[in-house]
């Protein structure tokens, strides 16, 4: 086989990309689970996310790796797939409850990955979180989480790789969150009963 169409073969393994199709389902963290049940955080429920004026137009649909587009299994929409994973890790850890007075809301503010390069590959994604009770705000913060992994300039070793790299950025993001001190004072059972949290009146 003559070095030329090694180079060749070589060439089409890096620009070869796989058909459009749907990141997998979020699987919360088990570590991430039992930090929050064993926590003072009050059950919450969750409002809307959408995507953040400032998100790079067309990113809440799709991110691009190597001619492979990859999108959200929840509504096309990955800010909807940032509220599916945070539902998912409350309800795992006892925390959720679609009554309760506290919600918490987001804006995806940003989702890039870039898994072009020939041995290095990362993904960041951030997002405006805020927190209301009783339709007070009592949490407004933007938290980002980012990632770099080794990458091959072989596409069909860098494209599985990156999808399954930027997959689990939804559960860093979100770890990250739920680490947060002023997110965790906010969302504690003792803010939460507060007399001015409850009902705002005086006896």
């Amino acid at each position: 086989m003559s070095a030329r169409y090694i180079l060749v073969l070589l060439a089409a393994s890096v620009l070869t990309g796989c058909a459009t199709g749907p990141i997998g389902a979020h699987q919360p963290n088990l570590a991430t689970v039992q930090s929050l049940r064993q926590s003072n955080m009050a059950p919450t429920s969750v409002g809307e996310f959408v995507p953040a004026a400032t998100l790079k137009a067309g990113r809440d649909k799709s991110v691009s790796v190597r001619g492979s587009s990859l999108k959200s299994p929840s509504a096309n929409s990955f800010s909807a797939y940032l509220k599916d994973a945070l539902i998912q890790d409350l309800r795992s850890a006892g925390k959720y409850d679609a009554a309760a007075g506290t919600t918490i809301s987001g804006q995806l503010a940003q989702n890039d990955l870039n898994a072009g390069g020939i041995s290095k590959a990362d993904a960041t994604v951030a997002a405006k979180f805020v927190v209301t009770r009783n339709g007070a705000s009592v949490y407004d913060k933007l938290i980002s989480a980012a990632h770099e992994w080794d990458s091959s300039f072989i596409g069909a070793i860098a494209i599985p790789e990156a999808i399954n790299q930027y997959t689990q950025m939804y559960a860093r993001l979100l770890e990250k969150l739920f680490a947060d001190e002023d997110f965790k004072k906010a969302l504690s059972a003792t803010q939460a009963q507060t007399p001015a949290a409850v009902s705002g009146t005086k006896r």
